[in-house]
């Protein structure tokens, strides 16, 4: 446990579970053993990005690997891409899903991690970066149940699944961030900053991409029948 921090920092995902490093502690081995992770804990860590850490000291853990974001990244890049491919060609924007994606998990981790450390935070640019990759799942599981079952004709079916998976996924990060901030006038400023972007940032994918005919600022497309 780190300083003010009632949050766990797991750092032994590179263990051989006999207790020695796979690599040794160069940056290079430093690097690798960012994504070395057995595959068989993957999903429990993909589970934990949904649970409050308030349920236990496993609840309480942030894992710092770069394979659950990086899968993240991905999986949901391919379901924005297919999106974009059927939106209306008036209504399609021309930046690419995946440009948008980069920009976004480029800025909000070093923007969180800037204004942590003014609030002393106890969690360093590793273990933001990991948090904020494994609550892309809530986005991931927003667009993906929405476009199944409703294949994005209602935007109410969207908040509904917002407000679970990424209310879930965004609730985690405010907490964990909350409780390694021991400043409290910095608190609510970074868990707002963190929390809302995470939160627009799948609303502002939902229109851009998903949403087949909305156009930024003018609202949707009104297909002509022949």
């Amino acid at each position: 446990m780190k300083n003010h921090s009632v949050i766990f920092i797991d750092n032994h995902w590179s263990d051989d579970y006999s207790g020695k490093k796979r690599y040794p502690n160069s940056s290079i081995g430093c690097i690798v053993n960012y994504f070395t992770v057995p595959p068989h804990v993957l999903p429990k860590r993909i589970a934990l990005a949904f649970t409050p850490p308030i349920l236990g000291d496993s609840s309480r853990r942030v894992y710092v690997d770069f394979v659950g974001p990086c899968l993240a990244i991905l999986t949901l890049a391919g379901i924005l891409h297919y999106g974009h491919a059927y939106k209306v060609q008036s209504a399609a924007l021309n930046v690419s899903p995946t440009e948008v994606l980069l920009y976004y998990c480029a800025s909000l981790p070093l923007i969180t991690f800037f204004l942590a450390k003014l609030g002393r935070a106890a969690l360093g640019f590793t273990e933001i970066a990991a948090l904020l990759g494994y609550g892309l799942y809530g986005h991931i599981l927003t667009l993906a149940v929405s476009q199944l079952f409703d294949h994005e004709r209602s935007n109410t079916v969207f908040f509904v699944n917002l407000l679970i998976f990424g209310g879930l996924s965004g609730l985690r990060i405010a907490l964990v961030l909350l409780a390694s901030i021991p400043r409290p006038a910095s608190r609510l400023l970074i868990c707002s900053v963190a929390t809302t972007a995470h939160v627009m940032f799948a609303v502002f994918v939902h229109f851009a991409y998903m949403h087949s005919t909305f156009v930024y600022g003018s609202g949707p497309v009104v297909r002509q029948r022949l």
